[in-house]
């Protein structure tokens, strides 16, 4: 396990905002918008313990992961944040990505299902359109995609957020929130209620996850 003061610039680390006595039914992680943006999933693991464990990726300060600016070379971060994944896949995941955030995380979920065999619980991607180079072919992805916007945010517009639903042979559902780009402060509890109940109607299957976790470490 990483703590900040622990990862150097140019490192990928997974940062475990609180740790309880028990372990959780779900691990979330959570792939912020921009190298300097994770404080905000503290308030968010402290509303999901203890049933949903988050972890948030501190990416490399060169990743070039500002508001609305393409990822730097985000295949080969992509790369490094699934090795980091290493130890935290003894039990059913889920990824939340947030606006750059969010292309970064399908990678790595695309990524986990192909060389893994067991797809994530559900992949949030939050404030972002698919890229419209995501929809040729077949769907890369069969775990569930959920999909927040902001009702009014001029640079997420619903029909690219819904081309979301032809990346997975999965479930798809969109959520809409009052306001613009900062529905994540202002409907704080709706999200988080969101990912909780979301995460509860699916049933983990400890079996396959374990089975899963050996392959990886085989």
């Amino acid at each position: 396990m990483y703590s900040l003061s622990q990862i150097k610039p140019d490192d990928v680390g997974l940062i475990r905002i609180l740790q309880t006595e028990t372990p959780s039914s779900f691990r979330l992680i959570c792939f912020p918008e921009s190298a300097h943006s994770t404080a905000y999933y503290l308030s968010l693991s402290e509303l999901l313990l203890p049933t949903v464990e988050v972890l948030a990726i501190q990416y490399p300060l060169y990743a070039g992961l500002e508001d609305d600016e393409p990822l730097t070379d985000s295949a080969d971060l992509a790369d490094r944040i699934f090795g980091a994944l290493g130890e935290w896949m003894d039990r059913p995941l889920a990824f939340f990505g947030h606006r750059a955030g969010a292309d970064l995380a399908y990678r790595v979920a695309e990524r986990l299902e192909r060389e893994t065999g067991t797809p994530l619980l559900t992949l949030f991607v939050s404030g972002r359109t698919a890229h419209w180079g995501m929809t040729l072919g077949p769907p890369a992805l069969g775990c569930r995609i959920v999909a927040l916007a902001g009702e009014g945010d001029p640079k997420t517009p619903l029909r690219g957020v819904r081309a979301w639903r032809r990346r997975t042979s999965g479930r798809f559902d969109l959520e809409v929130f009052p306001g613009s780009r900062y529905y994540l402060d202002s409907s704080r509890r709706e999200v988080v209620n969101l990912v909780h109940d979301q995460l509860l109607s699916q049933v983990p299957v400890d079996a396959e996850w374990e089975a899963g976790a050996e392959d990886q470490g085989a």
